[in-house]
C-alpha cells in the first residue's frame, strides 16, 4: 500500500495537470424567417444564447435605468439640500441682524421718551433764572432812578 502511495506521489511530481478549455463565445444568432419557410409564421428566431442574452441584457438594461435614475435622485435632492441650508443661513443671519436692529431702535426710542419726559416735566428752573436775572436788572433800573431823583431834590 506505501509502494502504490509512493508511486501515485512520484507520478502526480512527474507528470503536470493541464487542463485545457475552450472559450466559450457568447455571441447568440438572430435568424430571419419568412412565411413558407420552416416556420408556420413570419418572425425572428432566437437560438437559447441569443434569448437569454436578450432576457439578461434586458434586465440588466432595468437595473442600470434604475440606478441611473437613483444616483440622478440623490444628486438632485443634496443638490436642493444644499441649496435649502443656504437660504435658511442667510434667513437666520438676516432674522438676527433685524432683530438686533429692532432692539437697539426700541432702546433709542425709550431713551428719547425719557429725555423727552424730563424736559416737559414741571422743571421750570431756566425761567425761573429769566425771570430772576429781569426783576434783578428791573429793580436796580427802579433804585438807580430813585436814588437820581433823591438826589436831585
Amino acid at each position: 500500500m506505501k509502494a502504490i502511495s509512493i508511486f501515485i506521489c512520484f507520478l502526480m511530481v512527474l507528470i503536470p495537470a493541464v487542463a485545457h478549455a475552450d472559450e466559450v463565445v457568447l455571441d447568440g444568432k438572430v435568424t430571419s424567417i419568412l412565411q413558407g419557410e420552416s416556420a408556420p409564421y413570419t418572425g425572428v428566431l432566437l437560438d437559447p444564447v441569443a434569448s437569454s442574452k436578450m432576457l439578461v441584457d434586458n434586465k440588466y438594461v432595468k437595473l442600470e435605468l434604475e440606478l441611473q435614475l437613483r444616483k440622478e435622485f440623490a444628486k438632485e435632492l443634496a443638490e436642493k439640500r444644499l441649496a435649502y441650508d443656504l437660504v435658511k443661513v442667510e434667513y437666520d443671519s438676516l432674522k438676527k441682524i433685524h432683530d438686533e436692529t429692532i432692539k437697539i431702535k426700541e432702546e433709542q426710542i425709550s431713551m428719547l421718551n425719557q429725555t423727552l419726559k424730563e424736559e416737559i416735566s414741571g422743571d421750570y428752573s431756566e425761567w425761573w433764572l429769566a425771570g430772576g436775572v429781569a426783576l434783578g436788572i428791573i429793580l436796580s433800573v427802579t433804585i438807580f432812578y430813585a436814588s437820581v431823583e433823591l438826589s436831585k431834590e
